[in-house]
């Protein structure tokens, strides 16, 4: 999953620089930062499940409510500066983190369907 997530990573990356570059439109850079923030995100969260897959229970559930307050910690964080720095940014972080969620779950569950059938496939 690493090499397609960081596949699909550079691919959006270039993408929003792309669009910066021939619009010359410097708002679009906070959807280059909302994007990583979703792509993170989805990815965080895809890595916590596989960790707390193999707990008990209540461990899981300890865990990943710890992982949840984590992740929104960030997010928040992440919006707060932008507002407080580049306001005009707002609207393209927004953006940008569903796009960046959108496109990495998408990768995830492509990533999910591939194992899947190899798996079916060697047994």
């Amino acid at each position: 999953m690493i090499r397609s997530s960081f596949i699909a990573l550079l691919s959006g990356t270039s993408c929003i620089l792309i669009a910066v570059a021939l619009t010359g439109r410097q708002a679009f850079l906070g959807g280059l930062i909302g994007y990583w923030v979703g792509f993170g995100y989805t990815v965080w969260i895809y890595n916590e499940t596989q960790r707390s897959s193999e707990l008990d229970i209540h461990s899981a559930l300890k865990r990943m409510r710890r992982s949840l307050v984590a992740r929104l910690g960030m997010v928040t964080l992440v919006v707060a500066a932008v507002a407080r720095f580049q306001s005009k940014w707002l609207l393209s972080l927004a953006l940008g983190i569903a796009t960046g969620v959108i496109i990495s779950f998408i990768t995830v569950a492509i990533h999910k369907l591939h194992g899947e059938r190899g798996d079916k496939r060697s047994a």
